[in-house]
């Protein structure tokens, strides 16, 4: 009888060792999961972070050019630029070669500015 008791008492021992190795081992291999878990969502969160800060510079200017959209200098500015609007009583100067121009002070241009408009 003790020989059985002592069979059983080394059986159980072993059984229980190895389920505690196995425990470890399944602890582990969580926990591995988990870190690459962890480290795949903290990129992912730096990625979004980085994607609102983005879109809230972008948000901002928006807001801006907005806020430009519906004041009269800007309507005015764009329909001189591209639909080259002028007031009346106003001219435009078109200049065939510029670069004449360059050569000039600012007192000569000006001089060269008051005999046009006359």
């Amino acid at each position: 009888m003790a020989r059985v008791d002592r069979d059983r008492h080394y059986f159980s021992w072993r059984f229980m060792t190895v389920v505690a190795v196995l425990m470890v081992l399944l602890f582990c291999a969580a926990l591995y999961w988990v870190r690459t878990d962890i480290q795949r969502l903290q990129a992912q969160e730096n990625t979004l972070t980085l994607s609102v800060n983005v879109m809230e510079m972008t948000y901002a200017d928006l807001q801006l050019q907005l806020q430009r959209v519906g004041s009269e200098g800007y309507v005015e500015n764009e329909a001189r630029e591209k639909y080259d609007f002028i007031r009346q009583g106003e001219i435009i100067f078109a200049f065939d070669n510029p670069e004449l121009l360059r050569g000039y002070t600012e007192e000569e241009y000006q001089i060269i500015m008051d005999e046009m408009r006359d």
